[in-house]
């Protein structure tokens, strides 16, 4: 996309794809929270007529019963401040290029306290003329998705869906080419303490980094929630930007 490409947009709706460079057990890609947060996002602005900016590619620090947390390499994390001035730089120049819609879609559970922070600082110094959204990608799905998606397996629930079923279907059905089949992993007994504690123990999590059981994963899997994701956070946009959505959806 070229300057005049781009500038042409800005009465749109800007989306901001966050995700994380992390472990996601020995199946799937360090930038598994980056390819579903990008691509996720594509379908979003497909159906808003949205622009989708370049993915933030690392995120805030891993929290190790939702994500690992630093007990595996390859996980390169932001500190606090970091994520936050970042996130802060970006609405920065985006509305001072007249954008006034933006959204955030993210696929890393712990980037939402410092771009929520970045947002309310966009509101102190920049006024309310503009409308900022954060969203997960799985928070708005409905239950007859999940119902459908889990329906011979039991959910383990969003903070142990990490590199489970419904991140591993995603990847299967996004870019199937990065998934490791032969290493899905399976159940590993082990017990979430009732509290965050530093040094962190190798017992806290199970030994392949994936927090529940991925078997039952499938690209069909993927597809649905994909699909429902999508659709979902383009009616949030409609609603709250008022925004035109080719399909029209009940939130």
């Amino acid at each position: 996309m070229s300057w005049e490409q781009y500038a042409a947009k800005t009465d749109g709706v800007a989306i901001i794809p966050a995700g994380s460079c992390e472990q996601h057990g020995s199946h799937l890609p360090l930038s598994t929270d980056s390819i579903i947060a990008t691509e996720i996002s594509r379908m979003v602005a497909e159906q808003i007529d949205g622009i989708v900016l370049p993915t933030l590619n690392y995120g805030y620090r891993s929290s190790p019963y939702s994500g690992g947390g630093p007990l595996f390499p390859g996980t390169v994390d932001l500190s606090l401040n970091t994520m936050v001035e970042l996130a802060s730089n970006l609405l920065d120049e985006l509305l001072a290029d007249g954008f006034r819609k933006i959204l955030f879609l993210s696929a890393h559970f712990e980037n939402q306290a410092p771009i929520l922070e970045a947002m309310h600082l966009a509101q102190r110094q920049h006024g309310t003329d503009n409308q900022i959204v954060l969203a997960n990608w799985w928070d708005p799905l409905k239950s007859s998705v999940m119902d459908e998606v889990f329906s011979d397996i039991t959910f383990p629930g969003w903070d142990l869906e990490h590199a489970a079923v419904t991140e591993t279907s995603l990847i299967m059905h996004l870019a199937p080419e990065l998934v490791h089949s032969d290493k899905l992993p399976a159940k590993e007994a082990f017990t979430v303490p009732p509290y965050l504690r530093v040094p962190l123990q190798t017992s806290d999590i199970p030994s392949h980094g994936a927090l529940a059981d991925a078997v039952g994963a499938t690209a069909e899997k993927g597809k649905i929630i994909a699909d429902a994701a999508a659709t979902a956070i383009a009616g949030i946009c409609a609603y709250e930007f008022g925004v035109h959505m080719k399909t029209s959806v009940k939130l």
